[in-house]
């Protein structure tokens, strides 16, 4: 008689078919928007930063969440159709990862850069626990991004709204709060390194006064007005 050996249990798979039709649900969104001045799909920043939070230990409501993270600003979707479609968890990260102070239609102007930012580095540490991993991953990409561009093209700032000064500030100052709140996350070392490298860029040392430090000098960025961007 032959005896036949058990067979094994199935592996359990690595996401649920939520992420394949948020990937898609993505995709679709955001079709026609590219990266800023350049053109590459929009579609790679959001699978970067939900591959991010997959490596940093986040959860499939995170990542998905990394997905839609722009769906309201750019996307004119709402709290409301992203719960729907994956629940009030994944909607709630959104809304948190959302500088706007509602859905903005793609051909609308948002409020001015520095009103939005100024909010969301107040904010930071009053949001969701589960949107820091999101926002981290969001903020270590743009800031790779713009920390390998700038090295191949120093006026690759100009793009920008707040250009090379309002950009240090801003990354600078999230990663200052993101460091305290998730010490371990690889994203927010990921960020601190890229900060760190940009404030090393003959660009920002041309910018510092005699004897001043570039930490001395991102910090003080809100007291010169001169180089913010202007108020639309």
């Amino acid at each position: 008689m032959s005896s036949s050996q058990p067979s094994a249990a199935p592996t359990p798979p690595a996401h649920s078919d939520r992420y394949d039709e948020a990937l898609l649900w993505a995709a679709q969104l955001h079709r026609e928007q590219f990266r800023k001045g350049k053109p590459v799909p929009y579609i790679s920043h959001l699978i970067s930063v939900s591959g991010l939070v997959w490596e940093d230990g986040g959860s499939e409501d995170q990542a998905i969440a990394a997905l839609l993270h722009d769906a309201i600003e750019d996307s004119g979707q709402d709290h409301g159709s992203i719960a729907q479609r994956f629940g009030s968890k994944v909607a709630d990260i959104v809304v948190a990862c959302t500088d706007t102070s509602g859905p903005v239609a793609p051909s609308a102007e948002k409020e001015p850069w520095l009103l939005r930012k100024t909010r969301t580095i107040k904010s930071l540490a009053h949001k969701p626990e589960a949107a820091w991993l999101v926002i981290a991953a969001d903020k270590a990409h743009n800031a790779r991004d713009l920390m390998i561009d700038a090295k191949r093209d120093p006026k690759s700032w100009d793009r920008f709204t707040p250009g090379l000064d309002g950009s240090c500030w801003y990354l600078w100052s999230l990663h200052q709060q993101l460091r305290e709140l998730l010490p371990n996350s690889r994203s927010v070392g990921m960020l601190g390194s890229c900060v760190q490298a940009i404030l090393a860029t003959p660009e920002v040392q041309a910018r510092l006064d005699n004897g001043q430090s570039a930490q001395e000098w991102v910090a003080g960025y809100l007291e010169r007005p001169e180089t913010h961007p202007a108020e639309r």
